[in-house]
This record gives C-alpha cells, structure tokens and sequence, in this order.
C-alpha cells in the first residue's frame, strides 16, 4: 500500500505540472512562432513567414468586426497561425476540428491550417474542410468581444446558438453559403448537423433585423431556442 501511494503521489504531480506546462504554453506560446507581425489592433503569429497578403485579410476581418454594436477597440488580438493541422491539434486541445479556437481567460486565437494569399483556412476533413480566413478571424475576435463585454464566465455559460450564432453574423460567411444552409434546413429540418451554425446564423440574424432587438438584449435575455429556431424557419418560407 505504501508502495502504491508513493506510485499515486507520483503521478498526481507528473500530472498536475503537465497540466501547468500546457496552460502555460496556451498562454505563452511564442517561442513555437518565428515569425510576428502587427497590422492595426492585431498581432499575428507564424511558423512561416508572412505575405504581404495579410494586411488585406486583417482589413477584411476588421471591416466585419466594425459592424458590430459591441466593437472593442481595446481587446487584445494574438492570432495565431499554426500552419498544420498536428500543430494547431496540439494548441486547439479537444477543438482540433474546428478551423480556429480561443481559450477563455487566455483568449489567444489558434488557427488552424492557412493560406493566407487566398485567404483561406482549411480543416482535416473530407467535405466543408475550407473557409475564409478573415471570416474566421472576425468570428474568433467576436468571442473576445463578447467576452469583454459580458464577462468570460457568463459567456461560456451562454446557449452556443446565440454565441456561435452572433460571431458568425459578423463573420459573414461560413464553410457553406447563406442560400445553401437555407436549402439544407428546408430539406432536413429535423436534422441540423449539417448546416448547425448555419442556421444558429439565420436565428440570430432573425432576431437582430427582423424583431430589431439590440445585441444587448440577444445576449441578456432569456429566449425559448425552439420557438426561436421555429419563428427563423418560418420566416424563410
């Protein structure tokens, strides 16, 4: 038993500095990025060297955030590109399928594999793998903003229809086009999977230009998802 303690203890602390040493990468993860450019309010980091292409894919990104009630021009923006799809596993931890990722509390942006002259991010899978990379750097700052503004706590406890919802309204774009996550959700309404934050878009957008509510209301009162998702999909008939 005494053995089987000291094995226990061990592992509690091999585990417990692993877990330390990969926060602290999240937090600090620079020395993995050579190269680092600022354009306007973002700092972008990269294992490969930046094109001047970058400055046209921040202008776009920062154009779409601008059109945003809750733009904060004092939000911290670290973006980084990881440029693989094994690296961006390694700092995405379980969103390793996502295009791109912030940590709450530590809010640097991990994107995964990029191309920046065509303004693309791409995903490790068959179908719906690509997006534009100014979209999905103005749906990761959104988090941040709505994090700024509503506290980090209270906006990782929020409905993800609403969250993901609103940061792709800014966004603008998605894996697949407004008139197809249309399509898709008048075939298949009982299944979402494929058009999900599609159609969390379309009940956002619902509620901000069709019932004029405010950002601030979206984000602080209580909404029946169903009736809401139901009142969207009316609307489109």
């Amino acid at each position: 038993m005494k053995r089987l303690r000291g094995v226990y203890k061990v592992t509690t602390i091999l585990f417990s500095a692993v877990a330390v040493g990969y926060l602290l990468l999240l937090a600090f993860p620079q020395a993995l990025f050579a190269y680092s450019a600022e354009h306007g309010k973002f700092r972008v980091h990269s294992r490969e060297p930046l094109t001047p292409e970058i400055e046209k894919v921040l202008e776009s990104a920062e154009a779409r955030l601008k059109t945003s009630p809750i733009y904060d021009d004092d939000v911290r923006r670290d973006i980084y590109l990881t440029n693989g799809y094994g690296m961006y596993a390694l700092l995405s931890h379980k969103a390793y399928k996502s295009f791109a990722n912030s940590v709450p509390f530590i809010n640097n942006v991990f994107i995964n594999k990029t191309d920046v002259a065509a303004d693309r991010v791409y995903v490790n899978r068959p179908e719906n793998n690509s997006r534009s990379l100014s979209g999905v750097i103005a749906h990761e700052t959104v988090h941040l903003f709505i994090r700024k503004r509503y506290g980090t706590v209270s906006a990782t406890l929020m409905p993800t229809w609403k969250n993901e919802g609103y940061c792709e309204y800014v966004a603008g774009d998605s894996t697949i086009t407004l008139d197809e996550g249309i399509r898709r959700w008048k075939e298949n309404e009982s299944d979402d999977a494929a058009y999900r934050y599609m159609k969390y878009r379309l009940m956002v957008k619902h509620l901000l230009d069709d019932e004029k509510i405010t950002v601030d209301e979206l984000f602080t009162r209580d909404f029946d998802e169903k009736q809401v998702a139901e009142q969207t999909f009316a609307a489109l008939q």
